[in-house]
């Protein structure tokens, strides 16, 4: 049921155009910083930021803590970049030599997680079933054929009514020879916890706790193979119960008929109140395999798992009685754990959860940190200032060092780029000097790698395409003749 959602990556061409002119502009007045003979540190107003300089590169020191992600962000941000294990000999001598200051563990930069985007929780929304009270009439038909399996594994969340007192069957899949072929059943017990129990053949397995009787919503997966009759219960993404010696004797029988919230006493029908499902259902899966519980928590997390999938949460392929009632609901899918590297003086490269929350060291080219730092004492460009004012917010920081890493929509990005794309074509417009550049190639950069959650977003994400186009083309291109003049004769007077 996970949206799997488009990427963009609008930064190849137009921005690759614009970093190019940006960084053949001269630099007018050009601050006499002289390269060390050997390495030394500076240090700011307070204890942080840590800065370490070398004969070719700059490593900033940041106290912030952030997931690996969003510190990488930070530094790409800032035209720096995460230390590599490359450089970690280069890192271990700067921390030799600050071991006194130095003393955590710090992000590295890992080639694998380079393209991906921060797993953040996001909303999923499916369509849920109410199946309100137990009653012998509610009830959904699975419209899937299902062939014959030797494996079997379903999934789902689930809100369980806490009133409901007697035995509910979730689902149960009969065939003609055989009414309880595949079942999930589940009952409260005294102390207010949901115990589930698999069938298989008629054969039963125990009442065993996996979750308690609250008011929120619940993920479950129940496995089961035909060798060794082996089948394992998960529920919120943990192991709660698991055997051997459930029904191995012969495989499930296929062409059965799959119903939602009702005992099947009969093929298709023979429903009895008591036996009857109550509450709420949504995201239910059936895949003719056994899955791993490394592949349970990427389904929990909205991942979605195609190889043996029968049955997938679809509208279309589903006969819901008339009294259950139906609605959407908004879940947050969990993130997936995932490891980074990280440095320490005394350990070296290690990992850690990416989720970790860290300082890091943002590693810098040597003539770029001055020149960046250069513009953080010259007043704000009229450029930036008219883009900001225009749109009444911040879209263009002051200086490339206030760079936000907290991402942005697709809509904002869009309007913001929908701003400067006005400002550039405008008939006068604010000259555009190097810390503008910098500005508006550092949005570029900010936008470039926005993610779509949901389909309405595509206009969003539409618009925000054209936009990219105008600012790193049309507009530009108009733009740079001008600059390239200006620029000309910047470069004479040096």
């Amino acid at each position: 049921m996970a949206l799997s959602p488009p990427r963009i990556w609008l930064g190849c061409c137009g921005a690759g155009i614009l970093l190019s002119f940006l960084v053949a502009l001269p630099w007018r007045k050009t601050l006499a910083f002289t390269i060390p003979a050997e390495n030394h540190v500076t240090k700011g107003s307070g204890p942080f930021p840590l800065v370490m300089e070398t004969p070719t590169a700059v490593y900033e020191y940041v106290s912030d803590l952030l997931d690996w992600w969003h510190a990488n962000v930070y530094c790409q941000q800032r035209f720096a970049q995460l230390p590599s294990e490359s450089w970690v000999d280069e890192l271990s001598s700067l921390g030799r030599n600050l071991s006194h200051r130095l003393q955590t563990t710090v992000w590295l930069d890992d080639e694998e997680l380079l393209q991906r985007k921060a797993k953040q929780r996001r909303v999923h929304s499916p369509s849920i079933l109410i199946f309100g009270n137990k009653t012998d009439t509610k009830f959904v038909k699975v419209l899937a054929d299902f062939p014959a399996m030797a494996a079997v594994s379903a999934c789902a969340h689930v809100q369980w009514d806490p009133t409901a007192t007697e035995v509910s069957t979730v689902f149960s899949y009969a065939v003609p020879a055989f009414t309880n072929e595949f079942q999930l059943r589940g009952i409260v017990d005294k102390d207010q916890f949901v115990k589930f129990a698999i069938i298989l053949h008629g054969h039963h397995s125990p009442y065993l706790p996996v979750f308690r009787t609250d008011t929120g919503w619940h993920h479950f997966c129940v496995t089961w193979q035909q060798s060794n009759g082996t089948w394992v219960i998960y529920a919120d993404g943990k192991q709660k119960a698991s055997a051997s010696g459930l029904a191995p004797s012969r495989a499930i029988d296929g062409h059965g008929m799959f119903i939602i919230g009702q005992d099947q006493d009969s093929l298709g029908g023979a429903f009895k109140e008591k036996e009857s499902f109550s509450g709420n259902l949504t995201d239910l899966q059936v895949w003719g395999r056994s899955l791993s519980q490394e592949q349970v928590e990427k389904i929990r997390s909205c991942v979605s798992i195609r190889e043996g999938l029968i049955f997938d949460w679809r509208d279309d392929i589903l006969e819901v009685e008339t009294s259950v009632q139906e609605a959407t609901v908004k879940l947050t899918c969990p993130v997936p754990i995932e490891e980074c590297r990280v440095f320490t003086v005394s350990h070296g490269s290690q990992h850690s959860p990416c989720s970790t929350m860290l300082p890091f060291v943002c590693r810098y080219r040597k003539d770029l940190y001055f020149q960046l730092k250069k513009t953080q004492s010259e007043s704000v460009p009229p450029f930036i200032a008219r883009v900001n004012a225009q749109a009444n917010t911040t879209v263009i920081p002051e200086n490339v060092f206030q760079a936000d890493v907290q991402g942005v929509t697709v809509s904002a990005a869009a309007n913001r780029l929908g701003v400067v794309e006005r400002i550039l074509s405008e008939a006068q417009p604010p000259p555009l000097d190097a810390s503008s550049l910098l500005g508006v190639f550092q949005l570029l950069k900010e936008v470039s790698d926005v993610e779509v959650e949901e389909p309405g977003q595509l206009a969003a994400l539409e618009e925000l395409g054209q936009h990219y186009v105008q600012v790193t083309g049309g507009s530009w291109r108009r733009r740079r003749q001008t600059i390239g003049l200006r620029s000309s004769r910047s470069l004479g007077d040096l």
